[in-house]
């Protein structure tokens, strides 16, 4: 099935799930995930600063900084690339041109090889780890050269196989659910 169908769908099945279901898989997915060895042996850990459907992710920034890990969140450039720019309470943000809050342009960009783990965001992922995000690339072409450890959180209602996996599609390592 076509990538933007079962988008739409997944969107649907996340819009359905009550906040206390989501809150509640959402905790044991976040102990899951600071159970696992590779937040542990990680000192810099790539997160999302969530959006509405997406797993909240304040949690684990807050863990992290408790463990003395540094934090990096993404930062969208033009032909649809990205970087990531560290994060703290001090961090200054803008509206980028999705209306999502990111670093502002004059930060620099913290090197590939300097983050551990990156916690990929998506809407929808399939066994193989491969993800459906919402349809603008910018993770795919990120991770084509990255070398680090990649997990993403996925509720159940993100989880199906029915879609075809395009040649640029960059799976995951590892899928917690």
């Amino acid at each position: 099935m076509d990538k933007s169908i079962v988008r739409v769908e997944l969107i649907e099945r996340l819009e359905k799930l009550s906040e206390v279901e989501k809150a509640k898989i959402e905790k044991r997915l976040v102990e899951k995930l600071l159970a696992h060895s590779w937040w542990e042996n990680a000192s810099t850990i790539g997160l999302t600063l969530a959006q509405a459907l997406e797993i909240d992710t304040k949690p684990l920034i807050k863990a992290a900084w408790q463990s003395d890990k540094k934090v990096v969140v993404p930062r969208t450039k033009k032909a649809g690339q990205m970087d990531f720019v560290y994060y703290t309470p001090e961090t200054k943000m803008e509206r980028s041109s999705f209306g999502i809050l990111e670093p502002i342009k004059s930060l620099p960009a913290v090197p590939k090889e300097q983050i551990q783990l990156l916690i990929v965001p998506g809407v929808g992922f399939n066994s193989a780890g491969y993800r459906i995000g919402f349809g603008a690339g910018y993770y795919d072409r990120y991770l084509a050269d990255y070398q680090g450890k990649t997990i993403s959180l996925a509720l159940p209602q993100q989880l199906t196989n029915d879609w075809t996996v395009d040649s640029y599609d960059i799976p995951v390592q590892l899928i917690l659910t």
